[in-house]
């Protein structure tokens, strides 16, 4: 579980403090998929960092279970939004890149890395670079290369966003799937609230800046979700039209 208590964070700037996040509150449960949506500006990114231990709270408490969360950990894998591979390895390097930081036994990291390659759907590419793959690879890549070292928590940071409408929908369907056989814990950050309804179990919508939580959606729509239901469509209007107020 997830704790964030009375976190604010702020920044000083030619002087002057300016409040990025003021006071959030939010638990998350094993296993959840949570996303968090919010205007362009509103500390999502910054949220998602602290959380990642890349970044601290200038006040209140992040908490992973019991303990305070004080820097990375590889309990907590980290998803950009850009693609973030390493261009002068191929995809099998890249994936087993952690698992040799570690220490593994190449015998056993290069196994591993091949069970997750092949649950992103990318087993026939492992001998090709960053370079020749789509945009859609190259996340699946990074994908699987948070997910190999068996995190406890997959932090996502608008992964899909740079990706067309037709490969952005293939990769949150295939999303929801390895989410569901990993029981994973997913934090999901994204402004675009059809993405959201899609993937979450619950929605968070921040305020403009200095972000705080404004509400909290529960999805409780089936999967795999139909976009064009009545249920999804009226969830997307009665999120989008909080978000049009805070713009």
């Amino acid at each position: 579980m997830i704790t964030l208590d009375n976190v604010t964070k702020s920044f000083t700037q030619k002087g002057h403090e300016q409040i990025v996040l003021q006071d959030i509150s939010l638990k998350v449960s094993n296993g959840e998929f949570l996303c968090i949506v919010g205007p362009s500006g509103c500390g999502k990114t910054t949220l998602l960092r602290m959380i990642a231990g890349l970044d601290f709270p200038t006040k209140g408490h992040i908490m992973e279970v019991d303990t305070e969360i004080s820097g990375p950990s590889i309990e907590r894998g980290y998803v950009f939004q850009q693609y973030s591979l390493f261009p002068w390895l191929n995809v099998l390097e890249n994936v087993t890149f952690g698992l040799e930081l570690k220490g593994m036994e190449e015998e056993e990291r290069l196994q591993k890395a091949r069970e997750y390659l092949k649950l992103v759907g990318l087993s026939q590419e492992e001998n090709s670079y960053p370079k020749e793959l789509s945009g859609g690879m190259k996340q699946r890549v990074a994908i699987a290369r948070s997910l190999v070292n068996d995190p406890l928590v997959l932090l996502m940071d608008e992964p899909f966003s740079a990706l067309d409408v037709q490969t952005r929908h293939k990769l949150q369907e295939e999303l929801v799937r390895i989410w569901k056989e990993e029981q994973k814990t997913v934090i999901f950050v994204t402004h675009n609230v059809d993405e959201a309804v899609f993937l979450a179990d619950r929605v968070v919508v921040l305020s403009r800046n200095p972000g705080t939580v404004i509400k909290s959606f529960q999805i409780e729509l089936e999967r795999v979700r139909n976009r064009n239901s009545p249920q999804f469509l009226e969830l997307k209007k009665e999120i989008t039209s909080l978000l049009d107020v805070e713009l």
